[in-house]
């Protein structure tokens, strides 16, 4: 019974501490500096497999160029698939825009 809980507590510190990102940006160099201006999380069931989702990046930025984007499993989102065993997995959809500093 003790190594059963153990399995399970490393199974669980596992789950909770993964996470993956994938960010896109015009120069290549990331830069997290900055809060992003937009930040939402997108809902996927089914491991995935159903649910499609876009941002309007014209409508976030407006007038200002996009300065990256990024797409990620966060915490809470790992908290939420493991416990939905997967049925339910959302993602995080971040923007950033192009501050005046910037351009420069």
């Amino acid at each position: 019974m003790n190594t059963a809980k153990t399995l399970m507590t490393i199974l669980v510190i596992f789950t909770l501490s993964g996470c993956a990102a994938i960010t896109i940006t015009a120069s290549g160099q990331s830069d997290f500096r900055y809060r992003p201006n937009f930040e939402q999380s997108q809902h996927f069931y089914l491991w995935g497999l159903v649910g499609e989702h876009t941002v309007n990046t014209r409508a976030v930025c407006k007038e200002t160029p996009v300065s990256q984007m990024q797409t990620k499993f966060s915490t809470m989102d790992v908290v939420y698939a493991a416990l939905t065993l997967g049925i339910y997995l959302p993602r995080t959809a971040r923007v950033w825009c192009e501050r005046e500093e910037e351009v420069e």
